[in-house]
């Protein structure tokens, strides 16, 4: 049975509006889960590498860290947070990411929530903390697009029906667990989506093969069939299931815009480095381009079901 029981909110310093922070006491209040606020607070001058003595950095590590943790406590008061169980965590790291990352190591948190903001070519070569904590997080990742609620009672769960390696398998069992558990409880309308290639334009490029005539039939309704397996299984209805031929990054958004989806849960393999760059991945590909929410998951996150 899957819960949500701990959210970890991970909270930017350089951020005007926390809509990330909004949106998880509203789950937090919906769910009766607990939530944890993290920060994190660095400086040179702080870190054991600096050249000051001892004494004098340790003394600006302690404040700096004391002023961020005064920071999470104005909020514990605050109307949004009333009656919730809230804890608090400042990190002494560089980078927030990585902060987030070692607190989601050491405590098993349900969900990880975090405000986003559009992210450019620059951010994309030198890995944002958005990224960062979607790939390497050990949770599932809620990146929050506004503090709006959720107001048209659907998610979209993308799933890449056809692919039978083991860890594709788990993503498409998680991302749909995630998405059925958030569906029922709120009483919303469970919607999956499985994009698939368009082969004529694959093989267009490969001049020397000549295509059989139904090629694309053939691939059609090998993805209608795979799609229809994992929406009985889910119980989702033939009219919440939605085949898009073309890329997951290019079709998803208008489909998403179509139904007015709330929530689009979706999975990535968490590809690092130079690939990660050059090729990217999905999740993050469709976080700049859906209006609502976006839910990563990961193979490893939440219920590790048997595949059949």
């Amino acid at each position: 049975m899957l819960d949500i029981n701990h959210i970890l909110v991970v909270l930017d310093p350089n951020d005007d509006d926390q809509h990330g922070l909004t949106r998880a006491a509203w789950l937090a209040h919906a769910l009766d889960a607990d939530i944890t606020l993290l920060t994190h607070a660095w400086d040179s001058f702080g870190d054991k590498a600096s050249q000051l003595a001892d004494t004098t950095s340790t003394s600006i590590r302690d404040a700096l860290i004391q002023r961020s943790q005064d920071w999470l406590d104005s909020y514990i008061d605050t109307e949004q947070l009333a009656e919730l169980h809230v804890h608090t965590e400042v990190h002494w790291q560089k980078h927030l990411h990585d902060a987030a990352v070692e607190s989601a190591r050491a405590t098993e948190f349900d969900l990880v929530v975090k405000s986003t903001h559009p992210h450019g070519i620059i951010d994309r070569i030198f890995s944002h903390c958005d990224w960062h904590l979607m790939r390497q997080c050990p949770a599932p990742v809620l990146m929050v697009k506004s503090a709006n609620q959720w107001k048209h009672n659907r998610i979209l769960a993308c799933i890449d029906a056809t692919s039978s390696d083991t860890g594709h398998n788990l993503i498409n069992d998680n991302i749909l667990s995630f998405a059925e558990h958030l569906a029922d409880h709120f009483e919303t309308d469970l919607h999956i989506a499985n994009a698939y290639p368009m082969v004529a334009v694959a093989l267009a490029m490969i001049p020397e093969v000549t295509p059989p005539d139904d090629i694309q039939k053939y691939v059609t309704e090998q993805h209608k069939e795979a799609t229809q397996k994992w929406a009985r299984k889910f119980n989702v209805h033939d009219d919440h299931t939605h085949l898009a031929e073309g890329d997951a990054e290019a079709v998803i958004p208008d489909l998403a815009q179509e139904i007015e989806a709330d929530l689009i849960v979706v999975g990535t393999i968490g590809r690092d480095g130079l690939s990660g760059v050059l090729i990217g991945n999905t999740a993050e590909a469709l976080l700049d381009k859906v209006g609502g929410d976006v839910l990563v998951i990961k193979p490893n996150d939440g219920v590790k079901p048997e595949v059949d």
